[in-house]
């Protein structure tokens, strides 16, 4: 029994260095602009292993099999880094070391409105719409008229087919009650906001903030409506561009 015992003992401890000697490890260090990271997340590609970085940086993966991996160093801000290592028996620990680098995050668009009180957003009577340049872009629109067509709670009138008179209705009532801004500001007059929307390509327009309902404590007696922002974009080069809309009614009238 004593003999049978013993090589039972032999044969675990051969089995158990046998498969010790089947896994390797992976360990390294991650910084950013020459700075260690904390709590950097390190994953094993396909495969269960993984880990977070310590205060100083450093990460291990133990008990990996022999064979070829993929190894992802991501942290939040930063662009993922991958690399590619390979474990056997005669190289059982590898080091890599991973540098990323900022990645800006494009989101969607924030838009912030203030009012006289605290309030929370699901209570606030204020509806804000962002018109973008590639919306603009999708309905052809020549000018902001023409932009502004086709979006809910808006309609753009023309009432005088001789003078091209065209006004801005914002729920309901009439163009004089409508607030047009450029930039934040109201260069436009009421009256004159009923031409103005024929006088600003849309090649020239960023965006267009659209804030429907009475507002006229924060953008001025006109806005009883709404107000209409536009912001427009920054110049980086010098071109021109030629657009121009063609209306048929009933495929007979031009």
């Amino acid at each position: 029994m004593g003999h049978k015992n013993l090589l039972v003992v032999l044969f675990y401890l051969v089995f158990s260095v046998s498969a010790k000697s089947q896994n390797g490890q992976v360990k390294g260090t991650i910084k950013a602009d020459g700075q260690t990271i904390a709590l950097a997340q390190v994953s094993i590609d396909f495969t269960p292993f993984g880990g977070i970085t310590n205060e100083k940086g450093e990460y291990i993966i133990e008990n990996l099999p022999f064979g070829n991996y993929q190894i992802t160093a991501s942290y939040i801000g930063f662009a993922s880094v991958k690399k590619e290592f390979s474990i056997d028996s005669n190289q059982t620990e590898i080091t890599l070391d991973f540098n990323l680098i900022k990645h800006i995050y494009q989101l969607d668009d924030i838009v912030i409105t203030g009012t006289k009180t605290p309030k929370r957003r699901t209570d606030s009577p204020v509806i804000v719409n962002v018109i973008s340049s590639q919306t603009l872009e999708n309905v052809q629109a020549c000018s902001i008229s023409e932009g502004l067509k086709f979006q809910p709670g808006l309609r753009v009138e023309t009432d005088c087919q001789t003078c091209n008179y065209t006004q801005l209705r914002m729920n309901g009532l009439a163009g004089g009650y409508s607030q047009i801004l450029i930039n934040g500001r109201p260069i436009f007059s009421p009256l004159t906001g009923l031409y103005g929307l024929e006088q600003i390509p849309t090649n020239m327009i960023d965006r267009i903030e659209v804030v429907r309902g009475g507002g006229s404590s924060l953008y001025g007696s006109s806005a009883i409506g709404g107000t209409v922002n536009v912001i427009t974009r920054l110049p980086k080069n010098n071109g021109y561009e030629v657009n121009y809309t063609y209306h048929n009614i009933n495929t007979q009238t031009s």
